[in-house]
């Protein structure tokens, strides 16, 4: 089917260029420019009034790389000082998810609850 001029219309939005450019590798793969495709993902949203994939994505592809370090690092320095801190007998504030209630831990196992 072809579309003429006036059943079409401009569209512009930003994208990251290195998602840009992987997506026009695999459209042009595939026999499509990235206009086609983009038609293509419109056109699926249109007649199923949803967007046709999943959108439960894992940090790493929402987040840059950079970014999945950066978090990974904090998250290890954390662990590091909570066991340095467990070594030298030092209290420890945690959580308790079943219970939704924070508290200190100390050493000698016993715990104070926190009150908010």
């Amino acid at each position: 089917m072809t579309t003429t001029t006036s059943e079409t219309e401009r569209v512009n939005f930003r994208a990251n260029k290195a998602t840009k450019r992987e997506a026009e590798r695999v459209m042009r793969a595939m026999g499509l420019n990235l206009s086609d495709g983009l038609n293509l993902f419109l056109a699926r949203v249109a007649a199923e009034h949803r967007v046709p994939f999943p959108l439960a994505m894992t940090s790493e592809e929402i987040l840059s790389p950079a970014t999945v370090d950066l978090a990974k690092g904090a998250v290890d320095a954390i662990r590091e000082d909570v066991s340095r801190r467990i070594a030298d007998g030092m209290p420890i504030a945690r959580y308790d998810q079943t219970s939704g209630q924070a508290y200190i831990q100390y050493a000698d196992g016993l715990r104070d609850s926190v009150d908010g």
